[in-house]
């Protein structure tokens, strides 16, 4: 059964994930969906993927191109893009100094998030 959980991302550390990419996993009492919020910044490494899970992609603040298999979609604050399972995907930020927030919204648990971020917040008390 999935557990209430109230916060606020800007009191949660954000994990690094790469060069230039930091991420918070949010709802983590949620037994059947997984949310993130990234800050993916200029420069950053661009990494095409994909997953079994559907995605949506969300813009909260700044800007991007989104790749979602080969076509480009321009994300502005509030626009979003929809990931269909197993296609390829990626973010790119570029032509400015303004990070992209970027909510993931997973419609199925990603299991891997939760317990990558618990690793990282046990590894800030010690």
């Amino acid at each position: 059964m999935s557990e209430i959980m109230f916060g606020n991302w800007n009191e949660m550390p954000f994990r690094p994930l790469r060069q230039g990419m930091k991420q918070v996993t949010l709802a983590m009492g949620a037994d059947d969906c997984t949310v993130t919020l990234g800050i993916v910044q200029e420069g950053h490494e661009k990494r095409p993927h994909s997953h079994p899970e559907e995605q949506v992609a969300l813009v909260v603040a700044g800007e991007c191109d989104y790749y979602v298999d080969g076509k480009c979609y321009h994300l502005t604050p509030g626009g979003f893009v929809t990931v269909p399972a197993n296609v390829e995907h990626y973010i790119d930020v570029h032509d400015t100094d303004i990070p992209c927030f970027q909510m993931d919204i997973f419609g199925t648990p990603r299991p891997e998030f939760k317990e990558k971020y618990m690793e990282f917040l046990g590894s800030l008390k010690k």
